[in-house]
């Protein structure tokens, strides 16, 4: 049973706005992209989508993703750390019980390996891409991140609830990535669609308004999918939840002052 969702924002970068919104009124003005974490308490133990940027990228950026990553605009913090948002409601990196990756780039699979008693959920399109990805995407991967036993790992193949008690549905959703995925979230009174990078607006009207290549592997797959989000929240009153809302500061309940019940 779901019980409380907390949203982190775990540092930002900042690029053009033509990256992700090729009709801008001001392609070259630069655009904060936030990066989100989130925590779903569950009666069947802690859940974390995302896990944010990796503690050694926070440390130095340049020495971790090269020195092209100082065009990214990347701003992150040692506060920033996953393990450090989770402490500030009381949270320790051994209490997580599951980590559900949207996909594996680097802002999002970082922290992977910091929660050392987690079972990970992972579409396996994205695994098994994410061993050999294509050379345009291949900056975005990095395999030290998400080298975690096999023991731990669940590769997921297609739709699946995750505790089958219909409270928690992975849901594919590529397109952004081969095998990116979204979380439907079922309450009593309350449904929320945690996005990922399928959608980097939560109102899921402009679906067609794509970012640039560089940061969709398959467009149609990116349309179909932000058209599978509509319908979900259309059909469960959802409130869709973005990875890189940049409306978040009027959009997003902030932990640890709030929270989603």
């Amino acid at each position: 049973m779901f019980k409380r969702l907390h949203a982190f924002h775990c540092g930002y970068e900042r690029f053009p706005n033509a990256i992700f919104d090729p009709f801008s009124s001001d392609p070259a003005g630069l655009r904060e992209i936030p990066y989100f974490i989130y925590l779903i308490e569950h009666s069947d133990g802690l859940v974390l989508f995302d896990t944010g940027a990796h503690p050694n990228l926070i440390a130095d950026i340049t020495a971790y993703l090269g020195p092209e990553a100082e065009n990214w605009g990347i701003e992150v913090h040692p506060s920033d750390d996953a393990r450090e948002k989770l402490k500030s409601i009381g949270i320790w990196p051994t209490d997580v019980e599951h980590v559900v990756l949207s996909h594996l780039h680097y802002d999002h699979a970082g922290g992977m390996t910091s929660f050392p008693n987690a079972q990970y959920w992972i579409q396996r399109p994205e695994w098994e891409f994410a061993a050999e990805p294509a050379i345009y995407q291949e900056g975005l991967y990095i395999r030290s991140e998400y080298d975690v036993p096999s023991s731990r790992l669940n590769l997921v193949d297609g739709q699946q609830d995750m505790f089958g008690d219909g409270s928690l549905i992975l849901v594919p959703t590529p397109g952004h990535s081969p095998g990116h995925q979204s979380l439907l979230i079922k309450g009593n009174c309350t449904s929320y669609i945690l996005a990922g990078d399928a959608a980097y607006e939560p109102d899921l009207e402009d679906i067609a308004r794509l970012p640039a290549a560089s940061l969709a592997w398959s467009p149609s797959a990116m349309v179909e999918s932000r058209l599978t989000l509509r319908r979900l929240r259309d059909e469960h009153k959802s409130e869709v939840l973005c990875a890189h809302d940049i409306n978040f500061r009027t959009n997003v309940r902030l932990a640890p002052a709030a929270s989603y019940e």
